[in-house]
């Protein structure tokens, strides 16, 4: 008696040997011919050892076969593994034309996904218990699961809570935070209020609630932070535009008075509208302030006239782009925070070319911004 796989090969078989005298007689090619006795011959083989194997049916008498047979086993559990799997090979290429840093992303899912899929797969086989299986899986990979899951989940909800933060306002932030923060008050004092609350319903609404938080933090992450009014650096320059008369915030902000300092190049002292200078080791009132080239040079401000007053240090125009067709030039200058009268500031004045590199309509010197009888040329070897 014939099995139905048996059949089915002797079928093809047949049809196959019938193929071949029919096309070698008809059209003689030797290519076509052997392919068509490749499959006749395949076919055969097949259908031979199916005969013999009988369909591998298993004898309703012989109860040893009808024990270990494949069909007797428990098939195995629905797993995400291989979704992961093919995930992480698919971000591989991409890694390879975007960066680095989703190369090794796809490489980590890679790593873990093996891991775990192994593991699930020899647990699954370690009994004929599946909740001994079960529990032996989680003795196994919990302990690496739950840390690594937890920092990941801690991660990006501190991500989120971020974005979210750089992207409202502060007085609109403290309200969309005191928000959240009585939310979840409220829900937690409900829970505890009604013990008897399904837990599915618990994880139901956690999860939404974090699924909206990620949300908002993508979200806000990709329309980015919110606009920053420009804040002035104690540091005042010609770069930021504000060696002018006009007081800033930065001014504002200033001690007036600074700390005793060492190695001083010289103190320049405004008074009656006028700039005057002390160095150490001359006697009087130098008429030019020698400043060493390339070398820091601390130079002390102090004000004696009523009112506030800044100390520039111009030095020259710097090219900007040289060679360009837009090539321009900006002032090489650095300026201290305006004090009041009695008030004394620092700078520290770092001359990048000789004086002689100058234009003679524009010379170095000190000038106070406001005050134009306050000039004091600047020498540079």
């Amino acid at each position: 008696m014939f099995t139905t796989g048996s059949k089915l090969f002797i079928g093809a078989s047949t049809l196959a040997i019938a193929g071949t005298l029919i096309y070698g007689v008809a059209n003689g090619g030797a290519l076509g011919t052997l392919g068509l006795v490749s499959a006749a011959i395949a076919f055969v083989f097949l259908a031979g050892i199916n005969f013999w194997v009988r369909d591998s049916n298993v004898s309703s008498m012989d109860t040893a076969g009808i024990e270990t047979c494949a069909a007797s086993h428990r098939s195995p559990s629905r797993s995400m593994w291989p979704l992961v799997a093919g995930l992480g090979a698919a971000l591989v290429p991409v890694g390879l034309v975007v960066g680095s840093a989703i190369t090794w992303m796809a490489a980590i899912v890679l790593m873990v996904t093996t891991v775990e899929w192994m593991v699930q797969s020899w647990s699954e086989r370690a009994s004929g218990d599946p909740a001994y299986n079960s529990s032996i899986r989680r003795r196994i990979l919990h302990p690496m699961e739950l840390p690594v899951l937890a920092a990941i989940g801690v991660g990006v909800i501190i991500f989120s809570f971020s974005r979210i933060m750089l992207y409202t306002p502060s007085t609109g932030g403290m309200v969309v935070f005191g928000g959240i923060a009585a939310a979840v008050l409220l829900f937690g004092a409900l829970i505890a209020a009604k013990r008897n609350v399904a837990k599915s319903v618990v994880t139901a609404l956690c999860g939404v609630a974090a699924l909206g938080l990620v949300g908002a933090g993508v979200a806000t992450a990709l329309a980015g932070g919110h606009h920053i009014e420009k804040h002035e650096l104690n540091e005042v320059s010609s770069e930021h535009d504000t060696c002018q008369a006009e007081l800033t915030e930065a001014d504002e902000n200033s001690t007036r008075a600074i700390a005793a300092k060492s190695n001083l190049a010289a103190t320049i002292i405004l008074e009656d509208g006028k700039l005057r200078a002390e160095v150490i080791g001359i006697n009087g009132n130098p008429e030019v302030v020698t400043l060493l080239r390339s070398n820091d040079n601390f130079v002390k401000f102090k004000n004696l006239d009523e009112g506030e007053y800044r100390l520039r240090a111009y030095l020259g125009d710097e090219i900007i782009d040289a060679g360009a067709a837009n090539e321009r030039t900006e002032e090489d200058a650095v300026c201290s925070q305006a004090v009041s009268e009695g008030g004394t500031q620092f700078i520290i004045v770092k001359p990048p070319r000789p004086s002689f590199a100058a234009a003679a309509e524009t010379p170095y010197q000190f000038t106070v911004p406001g005050v134009e009888t306050a000039v004091l040329p600047i020498e540079v070897p």
